[in-house]
């Protein structure tokens, strides 16, 4: 705040107080709509004191305001009816008390921790803008709280996968799930988590992660094309992603399997339905497949691999298919 701010911020706390006064005469008004009229900065600093006032009457029953407030009251009793420089100076005091109040107030509210949880069903992926200006994609059957205040920025990851692009912001960033914690420095990177396994995978920008109630067990910086993988048990494992091109790719609504184990094109597909695909023949589940399919496309996956890989399929119930070696 400038020198000048500063005294026009005072001036009003003044004005405050002697409009409040019982005494307050038209002629005091009059000299209040002059000093208004003088300049922009005036009349800002008087709403900004109102305000400020107003903030302080929502929040009266908060017990350290009140009893500020209640000191400058019996300051101001204490004067008695007579003496109108006391009285004036007493009210100002209550009045520049509320106002430090109000602003003290303020800052509480606005540094305040605000959590929101977000979710997706089985099947739906969702796109969220945070306060911040973060983008997430949180993919199917996903759960997760943000926490936002004036010191920090923080998601914690229950289940399920979400990619984040991270607005531009002072404030430290970190993502919290199962025994680890990300931190970014500026960038996009996608954190899943499976029961107690987690993955973290890093696009562009670079992040820390760490387990920090795991003594020894250090940390890793990723950089763009590198995934950290931790569990129950453990350390931090760092390995090369197979294509960081293909790897977000899911967010389009596509996943991208080269040369990818069946078991694991099954148990990811499973995750976008109710009706679950079951391999009759664990034989199967080693049979490398390549492909992009949509997601939720359960169909369209299934005739490829009764074209492609001489696979047959029997549903068996309204909940499972069975795959099976023709």
């Amino acid at each position: 705040m400038t020198r000048a701010n500063d005294i026009a911020r005072r001036q009003a706390a003044d004005w405050f107080a002697r409009l409040l006064a019982p005494d307050a005469s038209p002629r005091d008004h009059d000299a209040f709509e002059r000093w208004c009229a003088e300049s922009d900065a005036n009349a800002d600093a008087y709403a900004a004191v109102a305000a400020d006032h107003e903030l302080a009457r929502l929040l009266a029953d908060d017990p350290m305001i009140a009893a500020a407030t209640r000191k400058a009251r019996i300051a101001y009793a204490g004067h008695g009816r007579t003496g109108g420089l006391r009285r004036y100076a007493a009210l100002a005091a209550a009045a520049i008390v509320v106002v430090a109040a109000g602003a003290f107030a303020w800052r509480l509210y606005r540094d305040a921790p605000r959590a929101e949880a977000l979710a997706t069903a089985v099947g739906e992926q969702r796109t969220v803008v945070l306060a911040d200006g973060t983008r997430l994609v949180l993919d199917t059957d996903t759960r997760l709280d943000t926490r936002f205040g004036g010191a920090a920025r923080e998601l914690v990851l229950h289940q399920g996968r979400i990619d984040i692009d991270v607005g531009r912001d002072a404030r430290p960033f970190s993502v919290a799930s199962g025994r680890g914690v990300v931190r970014d420095v500026g960038t996009r990177f996608e954190v899943e988590r499976r029961g107690e396994d987690v993955a973290v995978t890093l696009m562009s920008g670079a992040v820390n992660v760490s387990l920090p109630e795991v003594a020894g067990a250090g940390e890793a910086t990723l950089a763009p094309g590198q995934q950290a993988r931790f569990g129950a048990t453990g350390g931090i494992v760092v390995a090369e992603t197979a294509d960081i091109g293909t790897a977000a790719r899911w967010t389009e609504g596509t996943l991208v399997f080269k040369e990818r184990r069946l078991g694991d094109l099954i148990a990811e597909v499973n995750r976008y339905s109710t009706v679950q695909i079951r391999l009759a023949d664990d034989s199967l589940a080693d049979l490398r497949v390549s492909g992009v399919f949509r997601v939720g496309d359960q169909a369209g996956l299934l005739e490829a691999l009764r074209t492609g890989w001489s696979i047959s399929t029997k549903q068996t119930s309204d909940r499972e298919i069975l795959l099976l070696r023709k």
